[in-house]
């Protein structure tokens, strides 16, 4: 007798959180806790509905008082007024741009973000324009307590997606996304095609 065909990959929950990852974790990187994941399996899923192709699937409304909230769903900062513009605090597994004019303190603000994010799992700060040591010397005349941001200079989306397998972070800071490049959409960082193809999938390797 055949073995049944598997329809699906395997992936890892938190049963504490929800949270969801490829490989197992000794511990959760989004709620703190250790021991919580539990094996999936993950169906595949089905092919893109082609208009006025018959028989195909296609995704249906739901009442939005049956959507389920989650608890604990936004990241503080450590910032209040950052917070207060971010609606309470960073949406967590969301995409933010913060924009402004150059030497006005993106950089210091994200930073600051980054040291003072209220997470028990790992920051990673990507910078395409400053070098480890020119953070590290803002950080120390801000006196900022680093240790749980872990850095990476690079332009390259490879790189990026690299970094973010490997060090799994819950809080991802890149600075900036106009510096970011992947070979597929040119060579000239910053044009519209790079900006697109960059955002897009660094904002979905990670949820």
């Amino acid at each position: 007798m055949s073995a049944k065909k598997k329809t699906g990959s395997t992936a890892y929950r938190c049963s504490s959180c929800g949270y969801t990852q490829p490989r197992w974790l000794g511990r959760c990187p989004d709620c703190g806790e250790w021991n919580t994941f539990e094996e999936i399996q993950m169906h595949d899923s089905p092919a893109p509905r082609v208009p006025g192709a018959s028989g195909a699937s296609a995704s249906r409304p739901v009442p939005l008082s049956a959507v389920e909230a989650r608890d604990g769903a936004r990241l503080e900062t450590g910032i209040d007024e950052l917070d207060r513009v971010l609606g309470g605090a960073a949406m967590k597994r969301s995409a933010i741009l913060v924009g402004g004019e150059p030497g006005i303190g993106k950089s210091t603000l994200l930073l600051q973000a980054a040291a003072g994010a209220q997470t028990k799992g790992r920051v990673l700060y990507v910078s395409g324009e400053e070098s480890a040591a020119q953070i590290r010397s803002r950080a120390d005349r801000l006196s900022l307590d680093t240790r749980s941001v872990e850095v990476l200079c690079t332009s390259s989306l490879e790189d990026i997606h690299r970094a973010l397998t490997e060090v799994n972070p819950v809080f991802v800071i890149i600075d900036s996304i106009q510096m970011v490049y992947a070979p597929e959409a040119g060579s000239v960082p910053g044009t519209v095609n790079q900006l697109k193809l960059c955002s897009h999938e660094i904002g979905r390797a990670h949820v």
